[in-house]
């Protein structure tokens, strides 16, 4: 009876060994993707989520434990070096099987920085860009229905055995995401050629997928300086066009967006488009877009 026992347990922890052996370990950077890769693992694993903190993706350092699940994973998922920066050292190493940088899929609507302009009228759109891709690209739904397919693939690619449940989340995910899509399309059409401000050019892939106006862009580029003729020219530009709007990013100092907005009549919002305010998890990225929709059109109105 004791030896029937003990060949039951051995069982039961060799069966648990090979299904955790067959599940596969996703690792991916910032909430917004993790938020679809999510999506896309339901009822199979829990993809694993690095900047779970408020610190910066563009600087945040990993912890040993994280490099080791780096290392272990059979799938991470990251923007970019030029964008996770901490992540560069981890990754340089590992296999390129076992990696995906979203910048570098095919398919995908990217934009890059537009130059170092603070606004003009009647420009030409290729003469605004710098040869610098701007990152933000998940602003864009389009994009992330793309990045979820190719994503798809490459579960698929390590875990075939659950090819079918991939499948029906993806089709699932799909739909969410089409109808998230027409429901920002409805809210954002009154809007449509509306000029606001913006710090940096944060929400660009939003502007542009629903036909704002173009902005006055007070910074050119994340982290550059505010000099004193900047702050200048910016606060006579959004005058002359009568701008009622300014929207800037995490990274701003409330002091330099006081010192912008003092004498004009702004609404001022403050955007978050890493979501960080909400729980990781499938609905993380559906909150995120709701609520910078809700902000937009909060500003504009």
């Amino acid at each position: 009876m004791k030896f029937r026992f003990i060949l039951g347990l051995i069982f039961v922890v060799l069966f648990k060994s090979s299904y955790a052996q067959s599940t596969p370990q996703v690792v991916v950077s910032i909430k917004p993707i993790h938020s679809i890769v999510e999506s896309l693992m339901d009822g199979i694993a829990s993809p694993e989520l690095l900047l779970k903190s408020n610190n910066s993706a563009h600087t945040f350092h990993l912890k040993p434990s994280q490099i080791r699940m780096i290392e272990d994973a059979d799938l991470v998922v990251s923007i970019g070096d030029q964008f996770e920066i901490g992540l560069r050292k981890a990754l340089k190493n590992l296999n390129s099987k076992n990696r995906v940088e979203i910048m570098s899929l095919n398919n995908l609507d990217l934009h890059q920085y537009r130059a170092d302009k603070i606004y003009e009228k009647d420009h030409q759109e290729h003469d605004q860009e710098t040869s610098t891709y701007d990152m933000h690209l998940w602003l864009d739904i389009s994009n992330m229905k793309k990045i979820a397919h190719h994503i798809y693939l490459l579960l698929v690619d390590v875990d075939p055995v659950n090819t079918n449940r991939y499948n029906q989340n993806l089709q699932l995910l799909t739909s969410k995401l089409d109808a998230l899509e027409t429901e920002i399309e409805a809210q954002m059409h009154p809007f449509s050629s509306k000029i606001y401000a913006t710090f940096s050019d944060t929400i660009q892939y939003f502007e542009k997928k629903y036909r704002l106006g173009r902005p006055v862009i007070v910074t050119p580029y994340h982290g550059a300086r505010l000099s004193i003729n900047r702050t200048l020219a910016s606060k006579n530009t959004m005058n002359d066009f009568e701008v009622s709007c300014l929207i800037y990013g995490t990274e701003v100092r409330k002091s330099q967006i006081s010192v912008l907005s003092e004498g004009l009549n702004l609404k001022v919002h403050r955007i978050d488009i890493l979501g960080r305010e909400f729980s990781a998890g499938p609905e993380q990225y559906f909150n995120l877009m709701k609520k910078i929709s809700n902000q937009v059109a909060s500003c504009l109105k």
